[in-house]
Formats: structure tokens, C-alpha cells, sequence
């Protein structure tokens, strides 16, 4: 027998007026949404740090810091 219900405060509330004998066995199947499809790659563009050490280029988190606020305070080309 397969009854159709929603879950209304943590209960789940059988549609149609069923009515289950108190005591009864029963399974849940959730029809979980498939996961959604992953679309097409795309491919990013990475920006152009510049350093004066040659590579690989010791880059810390320090380092990452500096190099962001020199280009911050680096005039517009």
C-alpha cells in the first residue's frame, strides 16, 4: 500500500483521510531531488602578480598581503 503524506512539524500527516492502525510498521521513502547537474567547465583567469623574486616566488600569506596592497596603492595603467 503506498500513502501519499507530508512532514508538518516533524510529523508526517497522511494525505486522503488514510488512517494507519495505531502500532503499525511502516517505511518512509524520501524521493530526494537528484543532484543537480554540473554544467560545462569554465576556465578562470588567474591575475598577473608581480614580484621581485624569481619562481617560484616564496608566496605566504604575508607575502600574498603585501603584493595586494602594493597594487592597491600602485597608480591605474
Amino acid at each position: 500500500m503506498e500513502i501519499p503524506g507530508r512532514v508538518s512539524d516533524g510529523v508526517v500527516v497522511l494525505e486522503g483521510g488514510s488512517v494507519l492502525p495505531e502500532g503499525a510498521t511502516v517505511t518512509v521513502i524520501y524521493p530526494a531531488a537528484a543532484p543537480a547537474a554540473a554544467g560545462p567547465k569554465k576556465r578562470i583567469r588567474v591575475p598577473l602578480v608581480r614580484c621581485q623574486y624569481p619562481l617560484p616566488a616564496p608566496l605566504t600569506s604575508k607575502r600574498i598581503g603585501e603584493i595586494l596592497d602594493e597594487e592597491d596603492a600602485a597608480p591605474r595603467r
